[in-house]
């Protein structure tokens, strides 16, 4: 893991009316790292994503990107940066081929003086990567949701991010297609070098067996971090979110 920060949040708070959703959150995360946010519904997880994606802008505090103040940035400009997030729900362009939706990422992301042949090359190694390929000429509307999640992936890798936040990324999915998106996060973060930060609500074997770090969220603050074993066996974790230690952490 690189020692190097990539992103930097400094004291961020952010309000809606009376409501504070992230309350004085400082974290870092560096270079190649993976990490698990987790937190029962409510925690802020959400609104932190959006703030360091551009979506909101924080009511105090700083967000440095690769040595950049991307506080006040709009997310097109983070995108250029070689910040890139999944949504939880993929939405790709029903009537396009999983290889030309993931060209649009191609040619969007940072980076890019690409002609089509050159993103279409390069959208062919993205698309083995994730298990893909043997489908990129078929149209995504025709994908299983497993597929659709691995599609949404893959157009943001295609963006060339340095940072890969991923939304709910095994939300609902059986245990071995969540084993195959976290073999595949892995894979992503040793060959592409990009950093990856998972937002994660109620798989915690997932969270286990991809993150480095694992940081826990309770109404908008960092309760607490560090190893994933030992953050899921903590006892305020325990008593706020999950209920009992997991019986695989037992």
């Amino acid at each position: 893991m690189g020692e190097e920060a990539l992103l930097v949040l400094e004291n961020v708070t952010k309000r809606f009316g009376g409501i504070v959703a992230v309350d004085n959150v400082s974290l870092t995360i560096r270079r190649r790292e993976l990490v698990g946010i987790i937190g029962p519904n409510g925690a802020g997880k959400t609104t932190l994503f959006n703030l360091i994606n551009g979506v909101y802008k924080p009511d105090t505090g700083r967000i440095i990107f690769d040595g950049i103040d991307i506080t006040n940035m709009p997310p097109y400009k983070r995108v250029e940066l070689g910040l890139a997030r999944t949504f939880q729900i993929p939405r790709p362009w029903g009537a396009l081929t999983v290889r030309e939706n993931v060209a649009v990422g191609a040619l969007f992301g940072s980076e890019r003086n690409l002609n089509v042949l050159e993103a279409l090359e390069e959208v062919d190694r993205i698309l083995e990567i994730v298990g893909l390929y043997e489908k990129r000429n078929e149209i995504s509307s025709k994908l299983t949701v497993p597929e659709k999640k691995l599609l949404e992936l893959a157009r943001a890798l295609a963006m060339k991010p340095k940072l890969l936040l991923l939304d709910e990324v095994v939300a609902g999915m059986s245990p071995a297609d969540a084993d195959k998106i976290v073999d595949t996060i892995k894979r992503i973060r040793d060959e592409l070098d990009v950093a990856v930060v998972a937002l994660v609500e109620h798989v915690m074997r997932a969270v286990a067996r991809f993150a480095e770090r694992v940081i826990a969220m309770h109404q908008g603050r960092i309760l607490l971090e560090g190893p994933p074993q030992e953050v899921l066996r903590d006892k305020r974790l325990v008593e706020i979110y999950l209920g009992e230690i997991p019986s695989w952490l037992r």
